[in-house]
């Protein structure tokens, strides 16, 4: 399979049928698909996929001898779709959902389920954004940071790359505004959040496939974090501030590497020309030596 499964806590094989397993193997194929495809760029697969795990989330929950056992599933398949759909108001409607199902799950065991229901807020935040409302989705964002900041986590790479995302957006949104200096520092505190997350994790991300057996949050995670590091590499580099252009290229350079990987040309070109903006940077940080030797 594509990705390692955020799994829920197990459930007794004893008290699942058939047909039960049969849905859950769909649902687990289906939303791995969907996320495949994202990360493809493969919008329309990614949708179709998305509303086939969502359709049968559902149909999980009304038919199964244990209905709660399936609150998860139904409430990450509703985040995920929630980008999909037409407008911004319908996937609020979504979000509001997933997020009452994971505050139903996050009360019984806040460890577990406290931070994916934080990181639907950050979704929610987003499209607020999309719909034009930047300044709510800053406010939103800066609470998300907060909430982060105070979570129980059963895995704190999980945590620190949620924290992460959400400073990640919170930078963009800021240098939306015409506020340069706070946004990229909340993209840079994202950047070494999402680090320490990696360190956390072992991830050898210079190794080919990394990123198709990374755990599912962290797939989520890297679109977002490619293009935060983008940002701080583009920017840091206009500033003449080499130093840091060069940390953020490392991480654009090992992200988009992993996007690459997965296949397509457009990947490929991305990758090849962020490397080639990161091979300019990493030159005006060699030593002088180095620089009259190449």
């Amino acid at each position: 399979m594509f990705m390692a499964r955020h799994k829920p806590p197990e459930r007794k094989a004893s008290r699942r049928g058939t047909a039960e397993r049969t849905l859950e193997r769909r649902y687990d194929f289906h939303l791995s698909e969907a996320i495949r495809a994202a990360l493809e760029g493969s919008h329309d697969k990614a949708a179709t996929h998305s509303g086939t795990a969502l359709s049968i989330s559902r149909e999980l929950c009304a038919g199964a001898r244990d209905p709660a056992g399936h609150q998860a599933e139904l409430a990450a398949a509703l985040c995920n779709h929630a980008r999909y759909v037409a407008t911004p108001v319908h996937a609020i409607a979504l979000l509001a959902e997933s997020a009452g199902h994971y505050a139903a799950l996050a009360e019984a065991d806040p460890a577990c389920y406290e931070v994916p229901r934080i990181d639907v807020l950050t979704r929610v935040a987003l499209a607020h954004d999309t719909s034009g409302n930047t300044g709510d989705a800053i406010t939103l964002l800066r609470e998300v940071v907060r909430m982060y900041l105070r979570a129980p986590a059963a895995d704190l790479a999980e945590r620190d790359l949620g924290l992460a995302r959400a400073r990640f957006h919170l930078g963009r949104c800021l240098l939306k505004t015409g506020a340069e200096a706070d946004g990229l520092a909340e993209t840079d505190t994202g950047l070494a959040l999402a680090d320490h997350a990696l360190d956390r994790l072992r991830l050898a991300l210079w190794a080919p496939g990394w990123l198709a057996t990374a755990p599912r949050y962290v797939q989520l995670a890297v679109p977002d974090w490619a293009a935060a590091a983008v940002r701080a590499m583009t920017l840091h580099a206009a500033a003449g501030h080499w130093e840091n252009a060069a940390a953020a290229a490392d991480a654009a350079v090992r992200l988009s590497g992993g996007l690459a990987w997965l296949g397509g040309d457009t990947l490929r070109e991305a990758h090849e020309a962020i490397r080639a903006r990161a091979d300019v940077i990493w030159a005006h940080t060699q030593p002088p030596e180095h620089k009259a030797a190449g």
